[in-house]
């Protein structure tokens, strides 16, 4: 999108004639939220390996989007590592892919990883591993790219700041015609309104767009690609992965190519998404009423592309037979090997097993696994809702044994 906000003035100069500013324009990559080192509780060991190096790879799909961008820099705007407490070997890793970057990279310390006596960038596996093209925002104020061009850097120095640290920094300049990036990390009043006194205040920020004190807002804390308020020029990158379900995050895993011009015919800004993530989150609720809803689910998860890269949180609500429960306790197991991981939702699951009067004569069993079966049944309708429900699992297990499930 381009968007003229304002023309320079004209200036003076000692000899009376009129001049216009010089032409400013920069390239860069707008990324945030890595959490290098995030572990997931629902994936198993094949998978969270799979996850962690996912996250890896598509930082170095960063390092190729700048390339072709022709990107003079790459912010990384907070929570470049989960916490303190990531092993030296990502720390290692990670900088090694840096290492490779074609332009330099800036680190800015965010929630997960602030610039603390105890965190990763003071650590001395950071020290010794970082590259010349690697600089960690730890400083807040200006830095000076080159002539024309700045970062304004507005770091976390611990977990709980207690005050605006974007407007901490922006409050302090002063008009100028070089390019100003501001780069800064947490919620704004306008997208996590509340009364932390950290949010960030969006009306403040833009007007210093406004009065053309700032070009760009580069921001990280939120892990959807979101653009705030009316300039055009607020934004969350998002997480470059994936890290939750898509009820949650809506547009995961992008980074951002941003151009800003600044001259004579006034300001432009241009900011593109580029996918860089591969895997996703899928939050999949449905009514089950019987065998043809479990028939349709299978249907649906069968037709998912690059299933180990999926992760999928099912949120049934219904009510099924014993038989039938069976059927969808061996698709399940089924898609949780084909999937990098197949949970039920916690809030949104509420699937019912009743026990129906021919279940135990549809295990085609006889003798005492009959007679077993019709004791469970029984069972399954008592009072207490314990052993009802280890009933009707016990009768969903021998149904699975005795071969009815297909």
């Amino acid at each position: 999108m381009t968007v003229p906000l304002f023309e320079l003035d004209e200036v003076t100069s000692p000899d009376g004639e009129r001049h216009r500013g010089a032409v400013r324009e920069v390239t860069f990559v707008h990324t945030a939220d890595w959490q290098l080192g995030m572990t997931r509780r629902y994936l198993d060991a094949e998978s969270a390996h799979a996850y962690g190096a996912a996250r890896l790879e598509a930082v170095e799909r960063i390092g190729a989007l700048a390339l072709d961008a022709g990107a003079e820099f790459v912010v990384v705007s907070g929570d470049v590592f989960e916490d303190h407490r990531v092993s030296s070997r990502i720390i290692r890793r990670t900088l090694d892919i840096l290492a490779g970057f074609p332009a330099p990279v800036y680190l800015l310390p965010g929630n997960h990883d602030p610039f603390d006596a105890a965190g990763v960038y003071r650590s001395r596996t950071f020290a010794q591993a970082c590259p010349d093209n690697v600089i960690v925002l730890s400083t807040p104020g200006v830095h000076r790219l080159r002539d024309g061009v700045e970062i304004v850097a507005a770091p976390w120095s611990h977990k709980h700041p207690g005050s605006d640290l974007v407007d901490a920094q922006v409050s302090r300049l002063r008009p100028g015609e070089d390019i100003r990036v501001v780069v800064g990390h947490g919620g704004t009043d306008a997208t996590s309104p509340g009364d932390d006194s950290a949010l960030i205040a969006l009306a403040r920020l833009e007007a210093s767009i406004d009065a053309g004190l700032v070009d760009y807002v580069a921001l990280g804390d939120r892990h959807s690609v979101t653009q705030v308020g009316r300039t055009e020029r607020v934004w969350y990158a998002g997480a470059h992965e994936v890290t939750n379900f898509d009820t949650i995050e809506e547009q995961p895993g992008h980074a951002l190519v941003v151009t800003l011009r600044r001259g004579p015919a006034g300001r432009e800004v241009d900011v593109t998404p580029h996918r860089v993530g591969q895997w996703s989150f899928r939050g999949i609720t449905r009514d089950v009423a019987g065998a043809a809803d479990i028939e349709a689910l299978r249907a649906e998860l069968d037709a998912i592309e690059d299933k180990p890269r999926v992760v999928v949180r099912l949120g049934l609500v219904g009510a099924v037979t014993v038989a039938e429960s069976a059927v969808l306790d061996d698709l399940l197991e089924e898609f949780a090997d084909r999937f990098a991981a197949v949970t039920r939702s916690e809030r949104d699951d509420d699937l019912v097993v009743i026990a129906a009067d021919g279940d135990a004569d549809d295990l085609a069993v006889s003798g005492y696994v009959q007679e077993a079966a019709r004791e469970l049944l029984g069972l399954s309708r008592s009072d207490d809702a314990v052993a009802a429900e280890t009933a009707r699992d016990a009768l969903g297990l021998l149904a699975r044994l005795a071969g009815t499930a297909r």
